[in-house]
């Protein structure tokens, strides 16, 4: 077989490898941002969407005597609810309720009493996630946290190397003096300084103004209109960078194919936008919750299953031609299935890792894989054997398709390497099935890989052949050989050779310069009959075994 000219050339160029080593540097960076709770914990959807369904399930007062408050403001815990309910739902009206006003500087009430509310928001979902459950469902506050009884921590804010604490406090009611809890005065008072530090950017305050107060995961609406903007600029300006260098290595290379350029402006394009949107998004936009949603690394994940997906295209098309140029085309067949279990290696990884930074505990699903896996990998101990043995038949290639063959003590056509089994096309025109693992241990003999085919025939003399009979016909023999064009010059024997208990026996070789079985008969049926020709003329008999045997 010819090796066909390649197609497809791959040259990793420095630009391509420059450009990997930076993804493969920056990635871990990437990923290492880890949200964190005002407990210190590292935040997640998971942990999200548990700390709202037990605070859901726990708002109810613990105590029957807890005021009675249109804005159940009775207990810290549901006072605390409630603004941010109000919150969500962009009601700035009903989240001024919840907010003590009550001796505050001119400078700040100049603020206006909904803006402060706002703004108290927005420092909370930049700095803080307030888990309701940390805080007390007690029409008293918790006890013995070293603050004054009428007040009740929620969480505190880092600002400018201090911690500013954010805080309920439980105050008379302005119409009948009955004791309600809202957000403290003393925060209050703050919220101005720590909203100039954490504020949104001016895009995105002007989106968060207009857009409906509509939220997902946390994430508000402009959010996931702010920061899909941003991605599609960064695909457009990666888009850009991996058209520039798949140009620069086509005039380097001349000879690249035009897969590895796809590979190129491609499935790495949107690895390179993906993570330039998580390494120079603008801060001040993000808040804890989007900080939670990317923490999934869902689009990077995404984006590094498709590189890896695509790349294992782009080897198995040079490995494919480069079996073909080794003149194993039977390697070929092997590809598919073999990127196929790569493939969900990759897959499975990948959504493993998924569910891991969503906050959910992967190794629990491993754990009952592992056993699962155990008990399919003993039931499927004989298959996984056949397939091992059919990655030896293609990649070492003993047989291929169409070659005949001796296995064992049976004979016959190999018409199909399968995954599980080799099917074999017998003399008698039957088919054997024989387990990949089982023909890989056998004694093969490939008759289709003989570049001659050897005439060897037995002839035994009579014993009262003479001597100078048999010196004569020997020569005769051996000058035949030498004159017919089909034999091979060496090697060529024709020798007097042994005395048996069946004649005179002569050894006789010579080699057929052909591999057609077709074309091999009809010579040596030529030679056989020219010796028998030349037996008739040096007047030697052939012993035939039923005189001996009678004699």
């Amino acid at each position: 077989m010819k090796p066909t000219q390649q197609t497809t050339i791959f040259y990793p160029s420095p630009v391509t490898l420059i450009m990997l080593l930076f993804i493969l540097l920056i990635s871990p960076k990437v990923l290492s941002a880890q949200p964190a709770s005002n407990n210190g914990e590292v935040l997640s959807i998971k942990s999200m969407l548990d700390s709202k369904e037990k605070s859901q399930q726990s708002l109810q007062p613990d105590e029957y005597d807890v005021p009675q408050d249109k804005y159940e403001r009775g207990q810290p815990r549901s006072a605390m609810a409630g603004y941010l309910r109000a919150m969500r739902a962009g009601d700035l009206a009903l989240a001024t309720h919840y907010l003590d006003y009550r001796n505050l500087s001119e400078k700040t009430l100049s603020v206006g009493k909904e803006e402060l509310a706002r703004q108290l928001a927005v420092v909370l979902n930049r700095t803080l996630w307030v888990d309701l459950n940390s805080i007390s469902a007690r029409k008293e506050g918790r006890k013995n946290d070293n603050l004054p009884s009428y007040r009740e921590l929620v969480g505190q804010v880092d600002y400018q190397g201090n911690t500013v604490d954010i805080l309920l406090q439980r105050i008379p009611r302005a119409t009948d003096k009955v004791r309600i809890w809202k957000i403290s005065n003393a925060t209050v008072e703050k919220i101005p300084r720590l909203f100039k530090r954490y504020s949104y950017s001016p895009l995105g305050e002007f989106l968060a103004k207009k857009l409906p107060s509509i939220d997902l995961f946390g994430v508000m609406l402009w959010q996931w209109l702010y920061f899909t903007l941003m991605i599609l600029i960064y695909y457009l300006i990666a888009k850009a960078f991996t058209w520039l260098t798949a140009f620069s290595i086509k005039r380097v290379y001349h000879k690249v194919s035009e897969d590895v350029l796809r590979f190129i402006k491609e499935p790495v394009a949107l690895l390179i936008a993906v993570i330039f949107a998580r390494s120079f998004s603008d801060e001040a936009n993000v808040t804890i919750a989007v900080r939670a949603v990317t923490e999934g690394s869902t689009l990077l994940i995404i984006a590094w299953s498709w590189v890896c997906f695509r790349f294992i295209d782009l080897m198995k098309i040079i490995l494919a031609e480069k079996f073909i140029a080794q003149e194993k085309p039977l390697a070929v067949y092997l590809l598919r299935p073999a990127g196929t279990v790569i493939k969900i290696i990759i897959f499975s990884i990948a959504s493993l890792n998924w569910l891991e930074n969503l906050g959910f505990n992967a190794s629990t699903l491993l754990a009952g894989l592992g056993i699962g896996g155990l008990a399919i990998a003993l039931a499927a101990q004989k298959t996984i054997e056949n397939i091992i043995g059919a990655i030896t038949l293609y990649t070492s290639a003993p047989v291929k398709i169409g070659d005949f063959c001796r296995f064992g003590n049976s004979f016959g056509v190999v018409e199909e390497i399968g995954l599980r089994s080799t099917r074999i096309r017998t003399l008698e025109r039957t088919v054997i099935y024989v387990a990949n693992a089982k023909f890989i241990d056998m004694n093969i003999e490939n008759y289709a890989e003989r570049e001659k085919i050897v005439f060897r025939p037995k002839i035994f003399l009579a014993p009262s052949t003479s001597k100078e009979n048999i010196e004569s016909l020997l020569v005769a023999i051996r000058a035949m050989f030498n004159s017919t064009d089909m034999i091979a010059a060496s090697p060529l024997r024709s020798h007097f050779k042994a005395y048996t208990i069946y004649g005179l026996e002569l050894d006789i070789l010579a080699y057929v310069k052909t591999t057609d079985f077709d074309v091999y008969l009809d010579e040596i049926n030529q030679l056989n009959l020219n010796i028998l020709a030349l037996l008739n003329e040096h007047d030697c008999k052939v012993q035939v075994m039923a005189e001996r045997v009678a004699e």
